[in-house]
């Protein structure tokens, strides 16, 4: 009987060993339990790496990325037969425990709302020159959901149309990043900015400069009979009580008499460039700009001059007339 010799044995035995190497490696990967029992992979990553699919993998192993692939896409599905081809192509032995299983892989959710709705159709009508103001639409819509990162790509808008005489559109939006595009209808509402009280301003006060905020209102809410400068609020006195956050009505507001009738107050003479003071005392109550009478007290006359300041009473030298229907010292109503 022929004996083999050492070596040939020896090489024999490595070629055993070498397959049998593979095998026992091959028969450590298992599908990631999670995976197995989901059938979903959420994946924050650019790529897939073996060790995302599979248990039991040697670190390196764990980290060769799948680039079969290709670009990866929220929603993409693996079927049995795929992802077999998988473990194949990198050495691994995994066979499905079923051919109808599937793995869909997942991008961590971000969502777009309303907001950003809104704001996106406003621009696009600014962008065609139509008029903006408070976007309403018909339907509340609901969220575009979109991979993570590409929230903050926006949306778009096409298909824009606007309708003047009533102030409503309808348009197709969708995120930048694809995906469903679906259509909205609504309507613009006009919106005027307003000047306001800042705090409840009591019968008789003076409004002050800090009283006084200018306010978005639609331009429904506000109306026409309402003062929208403010300029014409501040200084003068109100009638009545206005409340924090409302509007003012011209009727809610009196001038604010600078003068006081009977009041003692300072007279200015201007005659060109002369200027003299002097003491007087009120005739009739005024408020800045408007003219009154004043009695000079040192003649006793009664002059004619421009309410100036708190107080103050200034009369050109033209106006230093004395006023025929009204005697000296007389009561005026």
């Amino acid at each position: 009987m022929l004996r083999a010799p050492r070596f040939l044995l020896s090489l024999v035995g490595l070629a055993l060993a070498l397959l049998i190497a593979p095998i026992a490696a091959q028969a450590a990967a298992t599908l990631k339990s999670g995976i197995q029992a989901s059938g979903i992979l959420v994946l924050d990553k650019a790529e897939v790496r073996l060790g995302d699919l599979f248990d039991g993998l040697p670190p390196d192993i764990a980290a060769r990325p799948v680039r079969a692939l290709g670009p990866l896409e929220t929603g993409m599905v693996l079927d049995a037969e795929r992802l077999e081809a998988i473990a194949r192509e990198n050495g691994l032995s995994w066979r499905p425990a079923s051919r109808s299983f599937a793995l869909r892989i997942d991008r961590p959710a971000e969502q777009i709302g309303e907001e950003m709705i809104l704001q996106t159709v406003t621009q696009a009508l600014a962008a065609q020159g139509h008029p903006t103001g408070e976007i309403r639409l018909d339907v509340p819509p609901a969220p575009f959901t979109v991979g993570r990162g590409q929230a903050r790509q926006g949306l778009r808008v096409s298909e824009l149309t606007f309708d003047p005489k009533l102030s409503r559109f309808t348009a197709q939006v969708g995120p930048v990043a694809g995906g469903e595009v679906r259509r909205v209808v609504g309507r613009v509402i006009a919106m005027a900015d307003v000047p306001v009280m800042t705090r409840a301003v009591g019968t008789g006060e003076v409004i002050q400069a800090g009283d006084v905020v200018i306010q978005r209102l639609r331009a429904d809410q506000a109306g026409r009979s309402y003062v929208v400068d403010p300029d014409r609020i501040i200084g003068k006195t109100a009638r009545r009580t206005l409340l924090a956050g409302q509007p003012v009505r011209p009727g809610d507001l009196n001038a604010t008499m600078m003068v006081q009738k009977n009041a003692p107050i300072t007279v200015n003479v201007i005659s060109g460039p002369m200027a003299l003071a002097m003491q007087g005392k009120a005739l009739d109550d005024g408020a800045l700009g408007d003219m009154v009478r004043v009695l000079n007290i040192r003649s006793n006359k009664v002059l004619s001059g421009i309410v100036s300041a708190p107080g103050t009473v200034t009369v050109q030298g033209g106006s230093a007339t004395v006023a025929p229907s009204t005697p000296p010292g007389a009561r005026t109503n």
